[in-house]
């Protein structure tokens, strides 16, 4: 009895190992594209989740230098991306009344503010950020949650 459930205890762990490295595996293989021309700093957030849970990363930028945050996975989920130094919001790509406001990016191209998934900034100061990000649940009723992978990613121009 104890040798089963010391298999059965093992072979959940291995799987549970198993499926966060292919996440991570899949992050990395799209983390150049999401982040281009920026480059990927090498530590990256990549949890397997589902609807309604939080992810939350807090990290240091660093004065004068060009970021870019980058949430990636997951295309069948809205992902409510917020950033903030503080009690302070830097940046926020969903809420009420955002609906129809539309966002001009660099390459002019326009796109939905709630549905941007990445923040481009160069901080005048060292800021520690955090980021968090919700995995807004889908209003079907079923009890049935999908899980993916997720990727918080930060790149940085040379």
């Amino acid at each position: 009895m104890k040798k089963t459930f010391l298999l059965v205890v093992l072979a959940m762990i291995i799987q549970n190992i198993t499926a966060k490295a292919q996440c991570r595996e899949y992050i990395e293989t799209i983390a150049e594209s999401e982040l281009e021309p920026y480059i990927l700093d090498g530590n990256f957030h990549s949890p397997i989740v589902s609807e309604g849970e939080v992810v939350t990363l807090t990290r240091t930028f660093m004065e004068g230098q060009s970021y870019k945050i980058d949430v990636c996975g997951m295309d069948m989920f809205f992902k409510e991306i917020t950033i903030t130094e503080g009690k302070t919001e830097i940046f926020r790509n969903y809420g009420k009344g955002t609906e129809d406001k539309m966002v001009t990016l660099s390459d002019g191209s326009e796109l939905p503010l709630n549905g941007i998934n990445f923040y481009e900034f160069t901080p005048e100061r060292t800021m520690n950020l955090k980021i968090k990000v919700k995995i807004v649940p889908f209003d079907g009723g079923s009890s049935f949650k999908l899980e993916g992978c997720l990727g918080i990613l930060v790149g940085f121009k040379k």
